[in-house]
């Protein structure tokens, strides 16, 4: 599942501070960092979705990036989230997963309705 601009903005306005040094920033200057893939529930049942993301300001998503800040220690900072952040998040998450990754788009099965014919060049003239 992939995150659209909107649930970036929507998270960021949710956290609205850096959960790496809890300081208040603008979240147009706060990044999403995914410590892995966000994978639905169903296919990765041990995976909560809001424990893969973490909210930093530009300075230590740098620092994330560069490998200056352990995935160990962006793990503890989630798992220090109070219960409200938490649904919050999970809310956030599910409008995305509603508008962007569940599509409700039917498949049509049927070639024939998509088939493509080829022009029949045998009685060609020569």
């Amino acid at each position: 599942m992939a995150l659209t601009l909107k649930t970036k903005r929507r998270i960021k306005e949710l956290v609205g501070t850096c959960e790496y040094c809890d300081i208040k920033i603008p979240p147009d200057q706060l990044e999403i960092y995914l410590l892995s893939p966000i994978a639905l529930p169903e296919y990765r049942k041990e995976n909560d979705p809001i424990s893969t993301i973490i909210v930093l300001c530009n300075e230590h998503y740098a620092q994330v990036m560069d490998g200056e800040i352990s995935k160990t220690s962006l793990k503890s900072k989630i798992t220090g989230r109070s219960d409200k952040k938490k649904k919050e998040l999970r809310s956030a998450l599910r409008k995305n997963e509603r508008t962007y990754g569940r599509s409700g788009a039917v498949r049509i099965r049927d070639p024939s309705r998509f088939s493509v014919s080829l022009p029949d060049h045998s009685d060609k003239r020569r």
